[in-house]
């Protein structure tokens, strides 16, 4: 059972009279009873007015009811809501109070949904209530059938029996409700019946006959008849109708019940609606029969309440929130205080271990040259497979050319000389541009390289051999990882300071006679990180 928390008043109207309850919590705090009549609306509406911001429940108990038990197409969402509004529109047009009560889905291949489709046919006893309710702008939350919440009671009671016929004697009369596997079928109300067994006998043989025509049961189906009462007094009058009609009859004492809800029990004998009451107002909701246009100022309630709450919680989200940062702040202002402390001790210990430091007569920046190219070294392993890979490509591009020698080096030095024992250089040999130094950075390592070869099949055509020798240079140039390519020595000396020997018919010393050449080569600084080493 659900408890609610918060004030209900719960009313039950009736053809003659309005039942109204107040429950706090759960409990009945008092009720009042008015008379269907002008004095009566308007001893209403006074009562109504001290209750104005009270949820509203409804409860009808009517003789014109309308129970019709119908099988739809399995849908869901706005399918749904569209084709339940089509049936009620369908069976029960012009009517306001109506609703669609879902039973149970069907077994069978296709699965369909069963809906107990309800109306009032006459709803003519709730209008002065109902004009006093809206003038005064109450929160209608709902109104429903007695019946639906007579299917709440037979849940409460346990009652396991698949066809039951629950009789109940109430203010309004005699009300008989069909079950089926605890599901409400059909109910139907008698005015001013006497609780005997010869009356009730009566009105059992007649109901039992309507749900046989109604195909609600077949002639042998058996029914279990219950009565229920709050001091057992209808224990021999189920005895008689059981002989009399040869059914099973079962009567039922509601003092338990009631005695858990903290009814009292001279409340439910004078009043037996009560019980029903109590059943909506502990949180069984019921299906709502009333328009939308009659629960709007309710509806609109709850969502300002939603809003209230919401913001509520948001309020309480954002000083929690506040209490988290300002605790993180106040802890990052300690953190920040000790590491200043531990800042400030670490400064003067090194000052103290600074005082014994030795004179160096080394300058800061050309410590800071040596800090920096150690760090390149250790940082940049080299190997010659760079300079290797880029000769071997330039020399298969030029096939008569024999590589005699390759010196690589890696250094920041970009004019260093090539201590070639094999070719001997003079001074005016050498090129106009080899002289020029080249700019020199002492953090940054290059990659140098010096080749020597000559040129193969030599036979004494010296424009060939230059030819060759061009073009390895050309070769070598137009690799994108080259940076420099200098000729140091050509294959022939073309300098004009240097005079001819040797004799032109002299064949054998032309012969022997090797066309020799040496370059430079410097390669643009790679991006991976190499170790610097030597040759």
């Amino acid at each position: 059972m659900i408890k609610s928390a918060s004030t209900k008043l719960v009313l039950c109207a009736t053809a003659d009279h309005l039942l109204a309850g107040l429950w706090h919590a759960g409990k009945l705090q008092g009720n009042q009873s008015f008379n269907n009549d002008e004095s009566g609306h308007a001893a209403f509406a006074e009562f109504l007015q001290q209750h104005m911001a009270t949820p509203l429940y409804l409860i009808a108990d009517a003789v014109e009811e309308d129970y019709r038990l119908e099988k739809v197409p399995h849908t869901s969402g706005a399918a749904k809501r569209e084709l339940i509004s089509r049936k009620l529109n369908q069976f029960y047009r012009g009517l306001d109070y109506r609703t669609a009560h879902f039973v149970n889905r069907e077994q069978d291949k296709r699965k369909d949904d069963r809906y107990l489709f309800v109306a009032l046919n006459n709803a003519d006893f709730l209008q002065d209530w109902m004009k006093v309710i809206q003038a005064l702008n109450a929160h209608l939350a709902g109104v429903y059938l007695l019946p639906m919440l007579s299917q709440v009671l037979v849940k409460q009671l346990k009652l396991m029996s698949p066809h039951i016929l629950l009789c109940e004697k109430l203010s309004s009369g005699l009300r008989q409700t069909y079950l089926h596997n605890g599901r409400l079928r059909m109910s139907r109300l008698v005015p001013n019946v006497p609780m005997v067994a010869s009356q009730l006998g009566l009105e059992t043989e007649k109901t039992r006959l309507y749900l046989i025509s109604q195909h609600f049961i077949k002639r042998e189906t058996p029914l279990n008849l219950v009565l229920v009462s709050i001091d057992g007094s209808t224990q021999h009058i189920s005895q008689e109708v059981g002989q009399d009609q040869a059914i099973e009859c079962t009567d039922i004492n509601l003092s338990e019940i009631a005695k858990n809800l903290s009814l009292p029990a001279n409340l439910i004998e004078q009043m037996p609606e009560l019980l029903h009451m109590q059943l909506l107002a502990s949180g069984h909701l019921a299906d709502n029969l009333a328009p939308q246009h009659l629960t709007k100022t309710y509806e609109f309630s709850q969502l300002k309440r939603a809003i209230n709450i919401g913001t509520l919680l948001l309020a309480l989200l954002g000083l929690f929130v506040a209490a988290i940062i300002f605790y993180q702040g106040f802890s990052y202002q300690s953190a920040l205080k000790e590491a200043v402390q531990e800042t400030s001790l670490q400064q003067h210990r090194y000052d103290e271990v600074a005082k014994n430091f030795p004179v160096t007569t080394i300058g800061s920046e050309d410590l800071k040259v040596a800090v920096e190219l150690d760090k390149t070294i250790s940082s940049y392993p080299k190997s010659p497979r760079r300079m290797m890979q880029i000769v071997s490509a330039a020399l298969e591009k030029v096939p008569e050319v024999q590589l005699d020698r390759l010196r690589w080096a890696l250094t920041n030095d970009m004019n260093i000389k090539d201590a070639d024992k094999f070719i001997t250089l003079a001074t005016n040999d050498l090129p106009a541009n080899s002289n020029a130094a080249l700019p020199t950075d002492p953090t940054k390592l290059n990659e140098l390289g010096f080749i020597t070869g000559e040129i193969t099949g030599f036979t004494g055509d010296y424009r060939s051999a230059l030819d060759s020798t061009h073009k390895l240079v050309g070769e070598l140039k137009a690799n994108p990882q080259v940076a420099q390519v200098e000729v140091l020595q050509e294959p022939v000396n073309v300098s004009s300071f240097v005079s001819l020997q040797g004799s032109t018919t002299d064949e054998q010393a032309i012969q022997t006679q090797p066309a020799l050449f040496k370059l430079k080569i410097i390669l643009k600084v790679s991006e991976e990180k190499l170790v610097a080493g030597g040759k």
